[in-house]
């Protein structure tokens, strides 16, 4: 799954349907215009459209347990250690 390249980023208020709804940044730090992706959306079959491309959809949709298993794959972070004491 590659990440879009920002191409075919869209202001919201120009978005139309089937663009990919995902907001991937603001104009000029403004929030209230937000940059959508604008990539084509993903559909499956027999179901209806999907708000966000295969991209963005792939994300919204991972398990806990894949993601996990993503951040396994990935460069070793040291993880913080509880400890029990008795008084």
């Amino acid at each position: 799954m590659k990440e879009p390249d920002g191409l075919k980023k869209v202001l919201l208020i120009d978005h139309i349907e089937g663009q990919c709804r995902c907001i991937i940044g603001f104009k000029d730090g403004d929030a209230r215009e937000a940059y959508m992706c604008g990539e084509p959306v993903y559909q499956r079959r027999g179901k209806k459209l999907s708000s966000w491309c295969f991209y963005h959809y792939g994300q919204m949709h991972t398990t806990v347990a894949q993601q996990n298993r993503e951040s396994d794959q990935s460069a070793e972070i040291p993880q913080a250690i509880s400890i029990v004491r008795n008084p």
